[in-house]
C-alpha cells in the first residue's frame, strides 16, 4: 500500500513513519506547512513533499495517516476521503461528536476505511487478558483501573499543545484517551454514565483527570491520565470476584511488560513493535483496529468526561 502522510511531528517521524517502514509499505508523498522539514523528510524517505493539501490529495496514493493538530483532524481527513484515501487518523479523532460521525458516514458512503491510532490494541497482552476475562479465570469482572502519566510540566509550552482551541485538551486527549479505549476493548461499548476530576478545574489543558465509567454490564473503570505523575505504575489492574489480572507497563509506546494472573506470574513481554502491527491491521483490514465507530464512542466519552470534571456531577450517556 502507498501512504501519503500529513504533519511531520515527532510522533509521525518517530514511530508510525518507521512502522510504516517496517510494515512493508510504501511511503510516497508528503503534506506539511512545514517547507523546510517537508523537503527534508521528503529527501530522506524519497517522497514528493507537497505544499498544497488540495493537490497534496489528489496525488496517486491508497491511505493518508494523519498527525496534525487536533482542531485540524476533521479537515484533513475529510479532505483525504473525499479524494478517494483511506484514512489511519491519529487519537483523538476530532474535537467534536458531529464531526467524527460525519467522517464515519463518509467513509462507509464511499466504502473507504477509516481507522483511528489506538495502538494500544496491539499490545501482546491484550489477546492473553481478553481469554482469561472470557474463560473466567478471575470469575466476573467488577473492577478496572488503568493509568497512564509521565512528567513533563508545560511552563512556556508556546506549541499548538498548549492552545485550547486547537489541542481540545491536556493529559486527557494525550495519553487518557488511550485509557478509555482499553476499557471500551476489553469490556464493550456500553458505558451507562461517567464521573470525573480534573486539575485545574474546567482548564482545557489539563495537567490530571481521573474518570470513571460506570458500564452497562456493571463493571466499574477508573482510568488516570496525568503529566505531573511520574511514569511509574503505568499498569493495567482488573480485578473480578474470584481473582485479578494486572499488566505492567501496559500504557506506554514500547512493550515491556509482564502479566499477572491471580498473583502469579504468567508471562512477560518485551520488545515487539504495537505501531507496525497497526499499519499491518490497518493494511489488511483486520478487526482489531479502532474504526470510526469507535472514535464516535472515544469522542462522546472524552467530551462527557470534561464535562463531568467541570461541572462536578455524574454525566449520563445513550450508548
Amino acid at each position: 500500500m502507498k501512504f501519503g502522510i500529513i504533519s511531520l511531528g515527532r510522533h509521525s517521524t518517530a514511530r508510525v513513519i518507521p512502522a510504516i517502514m517496517a510494515a512493508g509499505q510504501e511511503i510516497t508523498f508528503l503534506y506539511s506547512t512545514d517547507r523546510t522539514k517537508g523537503m527534508k523528510v521528503g529527501n530522506e524517505l524519497g517522497a514528493e513533499y507537497v505544499p498544497d493539501l488540495e493537490e497534496f490529495v489528489k496525488k496517486d496514493f491508497d491511505a493518508v495517516y494523519i498527525s496534525s493538530p487536533n482542531s485540524l483532524h476533521y479537515l484533513h481527513a475529510k479532505k483525504s476521503l473525499e479524494g478517494g484515501k483511506d484514512v489511519l487518523l491519529e487519537k483523538p479523532a476530532t474535537l467534536k461528536v458531529e464531526e467524527i460521525v460525519e467522517l464515519d458516514d463518509l467513509a462507509k458512503k464511499k466504502n473507504l476505511r477509516l481507522a483511528i491510532g489506538f495502538h494500544l490494541r496491539f499490545h501482546p497482552a491484550v489477546k492473553d487478558v481478553k481469554k482469561s476475562i472470557s474463560s473466567g479465570e478471575v470469575g466476573q469482572a467488577r473492577y478496572a483501573y488503568g493509568k497512564w502519566s509521565y512528567y513533563s510540566p508545560r511552563a512556556g509550552d508556546t506549541s499548538w499543545k498548549s492552545k485550547p482551541e486547537m489541542a481540545g485538551g491536556g493529559s486527557l486527549v494525550g495519553t487518557g484517551v488511550h485509557v478509555i479505549d482499553s476499557f471500551i476493548n476489553l469490556f464493550g461499548k456500553e458505558v451507562k454514565s461517567v464521573s470525573a476530576i480534573s486539575s485545574p478545574v474546567c482548564n482545557v489543558i489539563d495537567d490530571t483527570v481521573h474518570a470513571t465509567l460506570n458500564f452497562h454490564s456493571g463493571i466499574v473503570a477508573d482510568g488516570i491520565s496525568s503529566r505531573m505523575i511520574s511514569e511509574n505504575y503505568n499498569d493495567l489492574l482488573i480485578l473480578g470476584d474470584k481473582g485479578s489480572i494486572r499488566v505492567t507497563d501496559f500504557y506506554s509506546t514500547s512493550v515491556n511488560s509482564e502479566l499477572y494472573i491471580n498473583g502469579h506470574k504468567v508471562r512477560k513481554y518485551d520488545g515487539g513493535d504495537m505501531y507496525r502491527d497497526e499499519i499491518r491491521a490497518f493494511v489488511d483490514g483486520e478487526f482489531r483496529i479502532a474504526g470510526g465507530e469507535d472514535g464516535i464512542i472515544s469522542t462522546k466519552l472524552m467530551l462527557a468526561i470534561q464535562k463531568s470534571a467541570c461541572e462536578g456531577r455524574q454525566i449520563t450517556l445513550d450508548m
